[in-house]
This record gives C-alpha cells, structure tokens and sequence, in this order.
C-alpha cells in the first residue's frame, strides 16, 4: 500500500517537476557581447608610405655665386620631392569615457624616403650642374588622441603633437661638371635630428577582445635648414649656400594588441 501510494505522489509530481526544470532551463541567462572597452596600455606594428610637399632648394651664397656667374648658376633646384616607405611599431594609452576616449601614442618608424634633383645650365651647352638631395632614415611622434566611439568597436579620433626625424641634406655646385677639367665645386653636406610637428586623422576597428586594425593620416613639418659649402678646386674663401624645406604626408596601416585592465579587487574574491 505504502508503494502504491509513493508511486501516485511521483505520477502527480512528474509534471510540476519537468514544468520547474524547463523554466530552469529557461532562465538561463543568454550571452551578451560587452562590446570592447578601449581603455589600457596597448603596443602594435605599422607601416605606410610618406611623401613630402614638392619645394625648391634655394641657392645662394658669396659673392662668385650670386654675382659673377648669375646666367649660369642656377638660384633654385626645383621640385624636391622625397617619398618611400616607413615600417616600424607603436606604444600608446587610452581612456574611455562614456563614448569619448582620450590617449597618447608613440611611434617610431624605419624609413627609406628619399629624392635627389639635378639642374644644368646653360640650357644648350650646361657647364655648370646644381644638384640636391634628400633623405630621411627614420621617423618618429609623439602624439595625443582626442576621439569619438561611434559604435561599440569603431573608433574616431584625430592626433597630434611632436614630429621627428634623421634627415641628410645633400648640395653641390660644380662647374665644368661635364669635361675633363676638375672645375671649382661648392659641397654641402648635413645629417641630424630635426623636430617639428604633426597633425592627423584615423579610425581604429576593434577586430576582436584585444585586438584591433587602424588607418591614419598625418601632415608633418619639420622646418627648414640651410647648409654651406666652401670653395674647392682649388680651395678660396667663396661658398655655396642652399636652403631644404622639409614638410610632408604619411598614410599608415596599424595593428594594435591591447593589454587587460587588471579586475578589481572585489570582482578577483
């Protein structure tokens, strides 16, 4: 009897019990995607291409340049125009702020930009070659970032601050460049670190938790400088003077990998 009446309790209950496990089952909360939080410390890889704006190299110099040969030696080496690659990495800081983020990044490049111009006159029968040149071997910033998160993994942001960059300047003036005669020659030369500034634009895609994929676009300036050049063949006390503008554009693709913020305390117990 006691069996029988167990067995009418199980039958009566098997409903109520499938019925709870079923809203159990229901209940169950489903997986959300948090979207990707930008703040934190984060490192990467680059590379792009930069060109420079195109400009005259202004000659000048004593008085045998400016005066005694003006039909024949040319007062400007037009149209230099370095271009190349750059490829090299990326170290930066983000915070956001509801949909606003602010930052700072650094980077420093590898760079193969260069360009070098010749000018010949007289025009019919040259004898006297004016020629420049110009390189630059690497190329770095340090910028802030000011920017808008238009959805939960894209980013906007525009950048600025301090430009750098290894520049070698190369000019001469030689006369009877084209006969056998080793005329006079007024050669300068100049390689340093010269620092200016930058201002751009960018979007950054978040591809994956810690991952992400940029593009930008930067204007650069880094000023301008003028070298000299003595007299030699045979060596006298006249010289060459010419004047480099260095300002330009880089586009560059990035990739970023960004570093976990650590958990609170709370959420760790």
């Amino acid at each position: 009897m006691r069996t029988f009446a167990a067995a009418a309790i199980l039958v009566a209950l098997g409903p109520v019990a499938a019925s709870a496990a079923d809203l159990a089952y229901k209940a169950r909360p489903v997986a959300v995607d948090p979207g990707f939080n930008w703040s934190g410390f984060y490192i990467g890889v680059n590379g792009g291409y930069a060109w420079n704006q195109a400009s005259d190299v202004a000659v000048s110099g004593s008085r045998l340049i400016t005066a005694s040969q003006p039909l024949v030696v040319p007062f400007a080496v037009g149209d230099l125009r370095p271009q190349g690659y750059l490829v090299g990495g990326q170290a930066g800081w983000n915070y956001q702020f509801g949909m606003g983020l602010v930052g700072v990044e650094a980077d420093f490049d590898f760079a193969d930009i260069k360009a070098s111009r010749d000018v010949d006159l007289p025009v019919g029968a040259p004898g006297v070659r004016t020629s420049a040149s110009e390189k630059i071997n690497f190329f770095g910033t340090l910028r802030g970032r000011l920017g808008a998160i238009v959805s939960q993994r894209l980013l906007l942001f525009v950048t600025g601050g301090l430009a750098y960059a290894n520049i070698k300047d190369n000019a001469n003036v030689s006369e009877f460049f084209n006969q056998a005669v080793l005329g006079r020659q007024f050669i300068a030369s100049a390689s340093d670190l010269r620092y200016g500034w930058t201002l751009g634009a960018g979007a950054e895609w978040a591809v994956a938790r810690n991952w992400s994929v940029k593009g930008e676009y930067l204007y650069y300036d880094l000023g301008h400088r003028t070298i000299a050049g003595p007299q030699t063949n045979p060596i006298g006390s006249d010289f060459g003077t010419y004047s480099f503008s260095t300002r330009g554009n880089i586009v560059k693709a990035g990739l970023n990998y960004k570093f976990d913020a650590a958990a609170p305390a709370a959420a760790r117990d």
